[in-house]
C-alpha cells in the first residue's frame, strides 16, 4: 500500500527531529496528507514545540500539513489522533523505547502496542546524518515466518520499496529446506514478476532480524505485529518487540491483523475473526462488503488475500476464489459460502 494519511509524532526535542525528518520526506515520495500531533504540558509552549516540523514540511513541498494539539497522555492523543485521521501509518522517534522510567521511552511503547494503523519507529541521528534525502530509505529487510500475516506485511513492503525506489530482501530464520519453500511462496505472494533478495539463517529470530539489518546496512527493517491477539494486546516477548527494541535502523510494525471489518479497504480482502469462526471479506471499490467462509471447501483449510491476484488462495493445496467466492482454481470444486459477520 502506498500511505496516503501519516501522523508524525513530535516533543519537539532534538531527538525527534529525525523523526520530523522522515516523515515529511516519506510523505513527499508518496504524496501522503501529515498531521504533525503533539500532546503539550504548558499551552504557552505548545506552537513552539510543532514549529520545526512544521518548517520541514514547508521546505519539503507538502501543502496539506496540519497539527493536532492536545493537553491529554501523549500516547493516547497521537493514537485518537490516528483513528480521526484514519491514517495509515504513525511516525515517531524511539528514544527510550520500552523503559518506562523515559517518557518518551513509555510513550512509544503504548504507541506501538495500541496505534491502529502501520507504526514507523526512527532511530536518532547525527546531525550530519539526518539530511538523508527524499526518499528516505534505500535498502529494506522484510522478516517474515510464512503465515497469512507475514504475507501481508510482505505485500505492504513491496508496494513501500516500489513507491520509494528501494530494494527489498526477504529474511527467513528457521530451517533451511522450510525457509526455501516460506520466501518462494512470499515472493509469489507479492506478485508475478517481484524483484527480491533472499536470505536464510538459523538461529534466534529476533537476533538474526537485527543482526543481519546491522551487518548488511539495511537502513528499514519491516516485521508484522504477529503476537499482537486485538487492539490492545501486549507487543512484549514478541519477536516484533525485541526487534523494534534493539535494530540499530528503523523499524515499521506493519499491523497485519484486520480485528475489525472497518480496517479493511475499499479493493482488499482480510479474514475477520468472529466468535468462534473466520469470515473472509471483500470490500467491493464502491464500499459494499461480501462475507464468505474463510475454510477452502477442499480439505479445510483457511485462505488468504492474494492483492496482487486480486484472489482467495488456499495455501495448502493451490485452490483459487474469487472475491465473491467463486472457484477460479481446483482442485476446490464448490464455491466458498456466505458467512454472517
Amino acid at each position: 500500500m502506498a500511505y496516503k494519511r501519516i501522523v508524525l509524532a513530535t516533543d519537539g526535542s532534538a531527538t525527534a527531529q529525525t523523526a520530523e525528518l522522515v516523515a515529511c520526506s516519506l510523505a513527499a515520495a508518496t504524496k501522503a496528507k501529515v498531521t504533525i500531533a503533539h500532546a503539550f504540558v504548558d499551552p504557552s509552549r505548545a506552537e513552539a514545540a510543532v514549529a520545526r516540523a512544521v518548517r520541514i514540511a514547508e521546505e519539503t513541498g507538502l501543502k496539506k500539513t496540519q497539527t493536532a494539539l492536545s493537553p491529554d497522555d501523549p500516547a493516547e492523543a497521537v493514537v485518537r489522533v490516528a483513528e480521526e485521521q484514519d491514517a495509515d501509518l504513525i511516525v515517531t522517534g524511539s528514544r527510550g523505547l520500552f523503559q518506562g522510567e523515559q517518557l518518551i521511552g513509555s510513550v512509544v511503547r503504548k504507541i506501538v502496542v495500541n496505534a491502529p494503523c502501520d507504526v514507523l519507529l526512527t532511530r536518532a541521528r547525527d546531525e550530519a546524518d539526518r539530511q538523508h534525502g527524499s526518499p528516505p530509505y534505500r535498502r529494506i529487510l522484510l522478516a517474515t515466518d510464512g503465515s497469512a500475516t507475514a504475507d501481508r506485511a510482505a505485500r505492504k513492503a513491496y508496494a513501500l520499496a516500489n513507491r520509494i525506489d528501494a530494494s527489498m530482501t526477504l529474511l527467513f530464520v528457521g530451517h533451511p529446506k522450510t525457509g526455501e519453500l516460506v520466501l518462494g511462496d512470499t515472493a509469489k505472494s507479492i506478485g508475478e514478476g517481484a524483484q527480491v533478495g533472499m536470505i536464510i539463517l538459523e538461529g534466534d529470530p529476533a537476533e538474526q532480524i537485527v543482526g543481519t539489518a546491522d551487518k548488511e546496512g539495511f537502513d528499514l527493517v519491516i516485521v508484522g505485529n504477529k503476537g499482537l491477539t486485538g487492539a490492545r494486546a501486549a507487543l512484549l516477548g514478541s519477536v516484533p518487540r525485541d526487534v523494534a527494541e534493539n535494530a540499530k535502523s528503523d523499524v515499521l510494525v506493519a499491523r497485519t491483523i484486520a480485528q475489525n471489518l472497518s480496517e479493511i479497504r475499499p479493493g482488499e480482502g482480510g479474514i475477520v475473526e468472529t466468535g468462534d469462526h473466520k469470515v473472509a471479506v471483500y470490500r467491493h471499490p464502491d464500499g459494499s462488503v461480501t462475507a464468505l467462509s474463510a475454510t477452502c471447501t477442499h480439505m479445510g483449510c483457511i485462505v488468504r488475500w492474494n492483492a496482487a491476484g486480486r484472489t482467495w488462495d488456499c495455501p495448502c493445496h493451490g485452490s483459487r476464489y474469487a472475491p465473491t467466492g467463486a472457484v477460479v482454481n481446483g482442485p476446490a470444486e464448490r464455491p466458498l459460502p456466505p458467512s454472517d459477520l
